[in-house]
């Protein structure tokens, strides 16, 4: 491959896995703002957000059973550290896109149950989201085989370099 194709290939898997990494930002500060409407009682909610932490901290809030505010609180905690470390590691972003599928499964089974189509741009903007994130897993794939790849290619270079015959000579004395 070509330094110029690995480059652009490089930067596009780079700007797409950002992308991915600020929708998931989104859904978490939009989560966090929900709660924290909730707790004021202002009766609105932001779309753009995950539901299983929201319905959680409702039951919570609204129900002697406080444990449904702690449980909000560790998902939303689950998916901060999945964007904190998919900044490295693309595992937490297919970790933070299992979390939010079955969050979209909780949604539409909340919808069908009630037979409520309202929601029905909540529910668009959850494929919305599901949608970047496997454009973040994919494209963090991408990356690490990239990154391998500039590994493989430092290591043929080393092994050709001045150094690596310098360590052959003194190896075979």
């Amino acid at each position: 491959m070509k330094k110029s194709e690995f480059d652009s290939l490089f930067n596009l898997s780079t700007e797409k896995y950002n992308k991915s990494r600020i929708n998931l930002l989104l859904v978490i500060a939009l989560t966090a703002i929900n709660l924290i409407l909730v707790f004021a009682e202002s009766g609105t909610m932001m779309l753009f957000s995950a539901t299983i932490p929201y319905f959680l901290f409702i039951l919570g809030y609204m129900t002697p059973f406080k444990i449904f505010l702690v449980v909000s609180f560790a998902i939303l905690a689950i998916y901060l550290v999945c964007w904190i470390f998919s900044k490295k590691h693309f595992g937490f972003m297919i970790a933070a896109l299992v979390m939010f599928v079955i969050d979209t499964l909780f949604l539409a089974y909340l919808y069908i149950s009630s037979q409520d189509v309202s929601g029905i741009l909540d529910a668009l903007i959850h494929v919305w989201v599901i949608y970047y994130l496997v454009t973040g897993v994919i494209h963090g794939i991408k990356l690490n085989k990239l990154k391998k790849e500039i590994v493989e290619d430092d290591v043929i270079e080393v092994e050709g370099s001045e150094f690596s015959d310098i360590e052959k000579s003194e190896n075979q004395e």
